[in-house]
């Protein structure tokens, strides 16, 4: 069918560095697909304490078409789709998915060319309220650090990965930027400079402190495999904002963690 006559349709032929950041990103059963002209970005949610989005840019795809209307957007079983990706686990697979109106199913046409094998699927989508969503990113402004995603991951490796709860400070003198873990064993603390090598931005407007549930941020340790830089930001609310970047080939993707602090800050 003629992709013009569909609201959304696209080529994919990096499909294992796409698969792998999904899976890792699974933490649900079900996901938001909202294709836009940028590209497509696949968000989970879960009970609003936690929000998890994958933004895979048009210029990814090999084709890449959606039709002029307002906001596309559907649910479907994410953990079905990943299981679909990993048919042809390996290189020199191609995925084409096309979604043709309101309420029809996503359709998945994943092959094999060395092997001359194509499978095709259709997946239930489910409709979504036109409700609008608020930028998250837009209330993470206040303090910001960009590191190398392997420096973050040991700092986390660091702490006591018993502990239920993540204490994180920005300060704008030294130490700087601080991680630290309190739990029946004791209490776990590390520090990292912004003049460290590993360390591109540093912005901090004025010392925060916040705790987060460990158990949420311990999702991003998965992720944190394929990127290759993660941006830690907060903002006034607490609310903790983690942006990677993962590089395939010369093309960019981007995961966004956002998490609700536990408590109120302290004047």
């Amino acid at each position: 069918m003629n992709s013009a006559t569909m609201l959304f349709s696209a080529e994919l032929t990096e499909v294992k560095v796409v698969h792998n950041v999904l899976k890792s990103v699974a933490m649900k059963e079900f996901a938001i697909f909202r294709p836009a002209e940028e590209g497509l970005k696949v968000t989970l949610d879960e009970m609003r304490c936690i929000e998890t989005s994958v933004y895979i840019p048009a210029n990814i795809f090999s084709m890449y078409h959606i039709a002029d209307v307002d906001d596309i957007k559907f649910k479907i079983n994410l953990n079905t789709l990943t299981n679909i990706l990993n048919i042809f686990d390996d290189d020199g697979t191609t995925l084409k998915l096309t979604y043709k109106s309101v309420g029809s199913p996503l359709c998945v046409t994943i092959s094999h060319g060395e092997e001359n094998i194509t499978v095709d699927c259709e997946m239930k989508t489910l409709n979504i309220d036109n409700q609008a969503s608020a930028s998250l990113a837009e209330e993470c402004n206040l303090n910001k650090i960009v590191i190398s995603a392997n420096m973050f991951a040991e700092l986390l490796q660091r702490l006591d990965n018993s502990a239920e709860n993540l204490q994180i400070t920005f300060c704008p003198d030294f130490p700087y930027f601080t991680l630290k873990s309190t739990s029946l064993s004791g209490i776990s603390e590390v520090s990292l400079s912004k003049n460290a090598d590993s360390v591109t931005i540093f912005k901090c407007k004025e010392k925060t402190d916040f705790t987060y549930a460990f158990s949420n941020i311990r999702h991003i340790i998965k992720v944190m495999h394929y990127a290759n830089k993660v941006a830690v930001s907060t903002g006034e609310s607490g609310l903790l904002g983690l942006q990677l970047v993962i590089t395939s080939e010369e093309n960019q993707m981007y995961v966004e963690y956002y998490v609700v602090s536990q408590y109120m800050r302290e004047d």
